[in-house]
């Protein structure tokens, strides 16, 4: 079945939970997914021709009821649902929500640990946010810490090309809560067995987040390094961003310079973001017919470190 295309799409959001969800889709004997986690096909790649595309499902085979491929990149740029209609128009498509302001906050540690590219205090990088996203680089993935929680926004690209009944919506917290529930929904969705499926490995915690032990000196190395924008500075930032992930793959060597979770969210910058994305929210309980309760939840329960911060 060495021509299979995929016919769904986890789709975001990122930071939301796309990485556990990987995991646990992967598991099921009845669903096909690329070890390579995130393909980049509709956003890096699509130039590359479906015959490219297609060599990531040549090993499906005729029990894989379900065929796809995880990249939540393809939920907030704007011209990927015109390009996955032209390409899979009747594909399922899965996005995971998590609360906006916790959404920013993970992704900003992510650039600060893991991609080495931010340098700026949180509230500071919130600010230079409108400015460094407008330069319509790679900046404009790296900085997106607000803009990728507008949701609503990003849902209603799909809509134009998509039936609702191709699009299924899990909120990040309510997985958390009861993941055993969110699967079965999502395994119904997706037309698989959930009696084939075991859910008692559902602890597993997949892209935790991490900080740096020594903030000072890392930030400078970010700065030096990593957040880079000219055709020669991108090749050392590259090279930067390399080293970390090399770093990364050894556990013991990663946790000598960085540890779990990262500092608390200051409250004042917490109910400003809670107050910033209220309209936003609004906007999308109107879309998908529901209140999302659990983000209300979160102003009150949520102020501590996030160390198994969603992927």
């Amino acid at each position: 079945m060495g021509n299979s295309l995929p016919n769904f799409l986890v789709c975001g959001t990122m930071k939301g939970g796309t990485t556990s969800l990987y995991y646990y889709l992967r598991e099921h004997p009845e669903i096909y997914l690329p070890t390579k986690e995130e393909i980049h096909f509709f956003d890096l790649h699509f130039g590359r021709g479906i015959g490219f595309y297609k060599k990531y499902f040549a090993d499906v085979r005729k029990g894989h009821k379900a065929v796809g491929e995880v990249t939540p990149d393809y939920m907030y740029l704007e011209h990927i649902p015109e390009l996955i209609h032209e390409t899979i128009p009747d594909v399922k498509l899965i996005f995971i929500l998590r609360n906006p302001v916790d959404r920013a906050y993970s992704h900003y540690w992510h650039a600060v640990t893991k991609w080495g590219v931010e340098y700026l205090p949180f509230e500071r990088a919130i600010e230079a946010e409108p400015e460094r996203i407008s330069r319509g680089t790679a900046h404009h993935r790296y900085y997106s810490y607000l803009d990728r929680g507008k949701y609503a926004l990003q849902l209603k690209r799909f809509r134009k090309y998509f039936d609702d009944d191709q699009m299924l919506v899990l909120i990040t917290e309510e997985f958390k809560r009861d993941p055993v529930e969110s699967l079965k929904r999502v395994f119904e969705f997706l037309g698989v067995d959930p009696n084939r499926y075991n859910f008692e490995n559902l602890s597993r915690r997949h892209n935790i987040g991490y900080s740096p032990k020594i903030p000072k000196l890392h930030m400078t190395f970010n700065r030096i390094f990593g957040a880079r924008v000219g055709p020669k500075e991108l090749v050392l930032g590259y090279w930067y961003r390399k080293m970390l992930t090399l770093l990364r793959r050894n556990r013991k060597l990663w946790e000598l310079f960085f540890t779990p979770g990262y500092p608390k969210l200051d409250l004042g910058t917490r109910d400003r973001l809670m107050e910033y994305f209220a309209p936003y929210n609004r906007e999308l309980e109107s879309l998908l017919g529901r209140k999302i309760d659990a983000w209300l939840r979160t102003k009150q329960t949520s102020q501590g470190s996030l160390s198994g911060s969603p992927g």
